[in-house]
């Protein structure tokens, strides 16, 4: 794992010079590393060090472990430490899962808030999860209007689940009503 960090961060410094991860592996992690990985190492701490706002959670998490392994975060967590040296980017952690790895584990609360104008949601489940359980049913038929409402940018900043209702506790109250 940590060698892992150390190539992450190294690609996120952009001092790999196209050394692939194998190559990488064997010369700076293997029981053969030289005395030569270590400044290097160093470079990439620095140039992590470097306040990268706005990094990909890919990048966020290398710099991450490249603090860690030098014993740099006073005690941060991920959270905090993601929230202060990673951005936006990082920050926008929108919870929707992939169509193919939603998964219904209970029923939403019932939302507390209205919907934002311009955000459509169905009438009916979906014909094609019609041989699904109803709770499926509407989370895969939901899901489904989530991304064509997302491709169409008309959710007015509403995710999927949010503290008061998210798309998905909304549509399916919709759905059950």
């Amino acid at each position: 794992k940590e060698c892992s960090a150390k190539y992450q961060a190294a690609k996120a410094a952009g001092t790999l010079n196209g050394v692939k991860w194998n190559d990488f592996r064997k010369a700076e992690c293997g029981p053969g590393a030289t005395a030569a990985a270590e400044p290097a190492k160093a470079t990439t701490k620095a140039a992590a060090a470097e306040g990268g706002k706005g990094l990909s959670m890919a990048d966020c998490s290398a710099k991450y472990q490249v603090a860690k392994t030098g014993n740099k975060l006073n005690g941060m967590k991920w959270n905090d430490f993601r929230k202060a040296e990673c951005g936006a980017a990082a920050d926008d952690d929108d919870t929707v899962p992939a169509p193919t790895e939603a998964t219904y584990t209970s029923e939403p609360e019932k939302p507390s808030v209205a919907a934002p104008k311009g955000v459509k949601f169905p009438t009916a489940i979906s014909k094609k999860f019609a041989s699904e359980t109803p709770a499926k049913g509407r989370m895969h038929t939901c899901l489904e209007l989530y991304y064509a409402n997302k491709d169409a940018n008309t959710l007015n900043g509403l995710k999927w689940i949010q503290k008061g209702g998210g798309f998905y506790s909304l549509c399916n109250a919709k759905l059950k009503s």
